[in-house]
């Protein structure tokens, strides 16, 4: 099914720099790793794909160190922490340590260019999430297989929910975004998979003002007219809490106008860019939607 489907696409280069880091996704929708490097064997280039993860481990607490070692010597502030170590051990003084988290690489293997079923770059905004996805789409089942995960030959039957809040990969068009909702269709269900989709706070500053007024706060009322005002006005972006803050700082009521204006916060929703995907469209779903 995927060879049917990619010979339509447009190939593309990339340079290391352009993927490094991406995320090298097998054919069953499960990350293998990250590209870490390329390396040159023969008449071929392979991906060298690393894993990482996060342990917690004692190390000494340096500025606490330094802190007890102030008190007791005098300190240039640039001593390193064997001579540190060294001075409170010859005082007899215990050795502060404390948790950090620290990252362990791993180089996880090498995948061939002739694995690779495709490679895109897009930017992706959605709600709080907005960065550059890195995919590497694999022909091969890798990281199945290293789960030790059976392989299907037919097509599963998937659940609504394990679609959602996921990446869509398109095997045609590549990166779409991110499944956000449920959407249908006649006879049929899909996916709304955004690209972009925003939210703002803003004041509506129109009802805000209107509420100070009838509440008899007059000199707030009046400072906050000469500032913006609300019959151009209507709504204003969030920052402007800031603003209020400052031109009410001197008057008695700031505190409760201030309470009154956290009432007529609202959110309103920004740019969008979306497209809906058939249900019948979903190849696979791992730890990413892979799509026709």
């Amino acid at each position: 099914m995927y060879s049917s489907v990619v010979r339509y696409m447009q190939k593309k280069f990339f340079g290391l720099d352009e993927i490094k880091d991406a995320m090298v996704v097998d054919s069953e929708g499960f990350i293998y790793g990250y590209v870490k490097d390329f390396q040159v064997v023969e008449d071929d280039v392979k991906l060298a794909v690393y894993i990482s993860s996060k342990v917690n481990e004692l190390v000494v607490d340096v500025e606490k160190l330094k802190s007890v070692l102030s008190t007791r010597a005098s300190l240039r502030g640039d001593e390193p922490l064997e001579l540190l170590v060294s001075i409170a051990r010859r005082d007899g003084l215990d050795i502060p340590y404390k948790v950090a988290e620290k990252e362990f690489v791993w180089l996880k293997g090498f995948v061939s260019v002739s694995e690779i079923q495709l490679i895109d770059v897009k930017r992706v905004s959605v709600d709080d999430t907005d960065s550059i996805i890195k995919i590497v789409l694999l022909k091969t089942p890798r990281e199945a297989l290293f789960r030790g995960i059976p392989i299907q030959s037919a097509k599963p039957i998937y659940r609504v929910d394990q679609v959602l809040n996921k990446i869509v990969v398109s095997m045609s068009r590549g990166v779409l975004g991110i499944a956000k909702e449920v959407v249908v269709g006649a006879g049929e269900i899909g996916f709304r998979v955004y690209r972009v989709r925003s939210f703002k706070n803003v004041v509506n500053w129109i009802s805000f003002i209107a509420q100070v007024k009838k509440l008899g706060f007059r000199d707030a009322y009046e400072k906050l007219v000469e500032f913006r005002d609300p019959y151009r006005f209507s709504k204003l972006d969030i920052s402007v809490v800031k603003n209020v803050e400052e031109i009410l700082k001197d008057l008695k009521e700031k505190d409760k106008v201030m309470a009154i204006l956290q009432e007529f916060i609202e959110v309103e929703s920004g740019a969008t860019e979306f497209e809906d995907v058939p249900f019948n469209d979903i190849v696979k779903v791992g730890d990413i939607v892979i799509s026709r």
